[in-house]
């Protein structure tokens, strides 16, 4: 009786995991006079509806973006070269009916935007273009990849054991533009 209950509780579990199934596509990186621009966005982070909900309740809710740049070395450790943390953060404001939005990189303020449509806000949370996001110097570029994930919010398995909503990794190889020669 017990192995039957742990067993549908972990279809459960399972069901509820992938019920909302977040993933980065478009990922694409440009290199260009040494500097790296990354560009992607996230899929289906609104779906199910919790997201919405989270955001009409009027509590902050972010997107958090980890990008990482690295050198790919087969049959070996890959060299981390730099990480970036890529934050939208959105407020909903009940008596103007807005959204704030507050874009923040490593931290940092960079923008705020405000919305009152709610497909335009899901545009500018889930699509990022980030120029010149990594300096890479004189690295060969056709060298180097870009890998990205999204950690959407905090979910609560049986409101007992917290657990992150996340994406899987996502990468991409950098590719080079030819500079200009004088």
């Amino acid at each position: 009786m017990r192995a039957a209950t742990l067993a549908l509780l972990c279809l459960w579990l399972a069901g509820t995991v992938s019920a909302a199934d977040p993933k980065i596509e478009d990922l694409f990186a440009i290199a260009s006079s040494g500097k790296v621009t990354v560009r992607f966005r996230l899929a289906d982070a609104f779906k199910n509806g919790d997201l919405v909900q989270a955001l009409q309740s009027g509590l902050p809710t972010s997107l958090t973006y980890i990008v990482e740049i690295f050198r790919d070395r087969p049959n070996w450790f890959d060299d981390d070269i730099a990480r970036a943390r890529v934050e939208v953060i959105c407020t909903f404001n009940s008596l103007t009916r807005e959204y704030l939005v507050n874009y923040r990189r490593d931290r940092k303020l960079v923008r705020s935007e405000t919305f009152t449509d709610l497909a335009a806000l899901e545009h500018a949370m889930t699509s990022v273009e980030e120029i010149d996001l990594f300096a890479i110097g004189k690295r060969k570029a056709h060298k180097l990849r870009i890998r990205v994930k999204a950690d959407l919010m905090r979910g609560w398995v049986m409101y007992v054991i917290p657990w992150e909503v996340s994406t899987r990794w996502r990468e991409t190889r950098v590719v080079p533009t030819p500079e200009a020669k004088p």
